[in-house]
């Protein structure tokens, strides 16, 4: 997902200001990481001469103006354009190490004492059960301020992802429990 299509997706659900946008991919799409202000308002600047959002500056009493952005009718448009776009058509590409970077250390456990490899794996279970019951307090929480069903479903499909997970490195320390 692009920078901007994150960003029309925000404008959509609501006008927002530069900062309302990042706390937004923060919190939501735990985007911010990496994205500095610079870079927002590169973007939205761009945007903005692509004709895709608007900007009104906003006075405030005891602050600085704000620049609040708006989606046009040809951001919209694009944004639904992307919306439509088929994912994941390439095959070769093992997506799934990026869901779970974990994969890509244990492709080099054969070169770690056993005794290691046992004590890290069930490490890292630990850490995806704390993960996991923090993502089934995010959907209770979802589900008490009656956020959108597409919404509660995303949030489902990463605690289903994140169940898979535990079960993947259960099964693993319980093969390197077994005697070799």
């Amino acid at each position: 997902m692009s920078l901007k299509s994150l960003i029309l997706g925000c404008l959509l659900d609501a006008p927002s200001h530069g900062y309302e946008i990042r706390h937004r991919l923060k919190n939501f799409f735990k985007r911010s990481h990496g994205i500095n202000e610079g870079q927002l308002y590169a973007t939205l600047k761009k945007m903005e001469q692509d004709g895709l959002v608007t900007k009104e500056i906003v006075h405030q009493e005891k602050n600085p103006p704000r620049k609040v952005f708006f989606l046009t009718e040809k951001g919209k448009e694009q944004f639904n354009s992307w919306l439509m776009e088929k994912d994941g058509t390439n095959f070769s590409e093992f997506d799934f190490f990026r869901a779970f970077p974990f994969l890509e250390k244990t492709t080099f456990f054969m070169h770690l004492p056993h005794s290691r490899v046992l004590e890290f794996v069930e490490s890292q279970l630990k850490l995806e059960q704390l993960k996991l019951e923090e993502y089934k307090r995010v959907r209770s929480r979802m589900l008490e301020r009656g956020v959108n069903h597409y919404r509660i479903r995303v949030i489902e499909f990463g605690i289903e992802q994140q169940q898979a997970k535990i079960n993947w490195l259960y099964m693993l320390s319980r093969d390197l429990e077994a005697p070799e």
